[in-house]
């Protein structure tokens, strides 16, 4: 249930372009009522798996699916799942059929000098990657000619579908970590997961939604007391 998992590029340096870890899941049909929940699952299930530190973890049962799944005890990281997922489900309400492609990638913050070494700035280096494809059905057009049945046979694929993503995202996340920096540089009150979004679909109220995806998240400095 994912495509690859390879090398990808982010922001050249003064050294060169750098390489993060990249997993593409399979692309997962869903309608438009479920965006939202789906988005929570899989977003949480990978946050809390990247969730390096100290960082109490909470068992959720999903409020739409007959599934539980993990997420970090941490408001804000909540917060942050919530709005993105929302907004996301907002933009598509006047959307037929969207195919769209979620990411969320994880970054460290680096110091690096400036010219003449005066002054140092900040950079962002991002060491791992997960985009997360979606095809997304008006309610109403999901439902043209299916009966009852058949639509319960939708929902149970797509709960198993959700079901195999989660245990392939504990595999993967456990699997390979050669590459994910030191602890001590992705904790903290500053940001170090952003959500973000493209699309070649060209449809109104997707311009407002990647504004409102622009904001990563700010974490508690102990996250012990998340």
């Amino acid at each position: 249930f994912f495509k690859a998992t390879h090398s990808c590029e982010t922001e050249p340096d003064a050294d060169g372009p750098m390489n993060c870890e990249q997993v593409d899941l399979e692309d997962l049909e869903v309608e438009r009522f479920q965006v939202k929940e789906v988005l929570k699952v899989l977003l949480h299930s990978i946050i809390f798996q990247r969730a390096l530190g100290e960082c109490r973890k909470r068992d959720v049962d999903s409020e739409l699916f007959q599934l539980s799944y993990v997420r970090c005890e941490s408001r804000l990281v909540e917060q942050k799942v919530e709005e993105h997922a929302e907004a996301f489900s907002n933009a598509l309400e006047r959307a037929e059929t969207a195919r769209i492609q979620i990411s969320i990638s994880f970054f460290e913050r680096r110091s690096r000098p400036t010219a003449f070494g005066l002054f140092r700035s900040e950079e962002r280096v991002v060491w791992e990657r997960w985009n997360i494809p979606l095809t997304v059905h008006a309610h109403d057009e999901a439902l043209v000619g299916a009966a009852g049945p058949e639509r319960a046979q939708r929902e149970m694929a797509l709960e198993a579908g959700l079901r195999q993503r989660l245990e392939f995202i504990i595999v993967m996340a456990s699997g390979k970590r050669e590459h994910i920096p030191p602890t001590d540089g992705l904790c903290g009150d500053v940001p170090w997961f952003e959500i973000s979004s493209n699309t070649s679909e060209s449809w109104s109220g997707f311009d407002l939604f990647k504004q409102l995806l622009s904001s990563p998240p700010q974490l508690l400095s102990n996250r012990g007391q998340m």
